[in-house]
């Protein structure tokens, strides 16, 4: 019997054993949220510090401070990838995919700087509106799908004008997954924003909503679809 219980605690307590599995296995979650996150401190940091404002000075801020986001998702999906499939070193993979991306998905940022940029000037010159609202919303949507939809496309052999036609064509052929994604990532900001826990969502809920987000990619056909646009 106590040769027995010996063995189930060392199963349970040793270096291979189950705590220690899920114990790497968050800190694995942990470095690729905190990796994601790195990337967002310009972001963070103009929130906290000019917020929105109709000026030319903070819409031109704003716009900067997103430069980081979109190679940061590029990084994030391809690290998403690595921990869904168990692989070792998924905060390296993030700043692998992050470095790739600045050296040759330079566009997706400067794209998405530039549509903060209009949406800016479009709310500031037209009003906060109920109407101006719900248009710079839908576009807003819609340009995240596709950005996203790029990070998921970081490795095709696309450049330019035809991978951002690639990736809008497989948000109009898979408009459900576009919907997931940005299900999910309304679902991550909001578990950031709860007053108790959401200093620890921080730390866990990229990477989680990452994971989850790939998983509905590979479920839901966007492999059948990339493949037919790198065809």
């Amino acid at each position: 019997m106590t040769t027995v219980t010996t063995s189930r605690l060392g199963r349970l307590l040793g270096y291979e054993g189950v705590i220690a599995t899920l114990l790497l296995g968050a800190f694995r979650y942990f470095l690729v949220s905190l990796s994601f996150i790195a990337c967002l401190v310009p972001v963070l940091a103009f929130q906290a510090l000019v917020g929105w404002q109709a000026t030319h000075v903070a819409i031109w801020l704003g716009a900067a401070a997103v430069l980081p986001v979109a190679p940061a998702l590029h990084g994030l999906t391809r690290a998403a990838a690595a921990l869904l499939d168990s692989e070792p070193y998924s905060a390296r993979m993030f700043w692998r995919g992050f470095a790739d991306a600045v050296r040759h998905r330079w566009g997706s940022a400067l794209t998405l700087s530039a549509v903060v940029l209009v949406l800016g000037y479009d709310i500031a010159l037209l009003g906060a509106d109920a109407g101006v609202l719900l248009g710079a919303a839908a576009v807003a949507a819609a340009v995240a799908a596709i950005v996203v939809s790029g990070a998921f496309l970081s490795d095709s052999p696309l450049r330019g004008a035809a991978f951002a036609l690639a990736a809008a064509r497989i948000v109009m052929q898979r408009p459900h997954l576009a919907l997931v994604w940005l299900l999910l990532a309304a679902l991550a900001g909001l578990a950031t924003s709860l007053p108790v826990v959401g200093a620890v969502a921080w730390m866990s809920m990229p990477a989680l909503a990452a994971v989850a987000a790939t998983i509905c990619a590979r479920t839901l056909g966007f492999d059948d679809a990339r493949q037919r646009v790198d065809a």
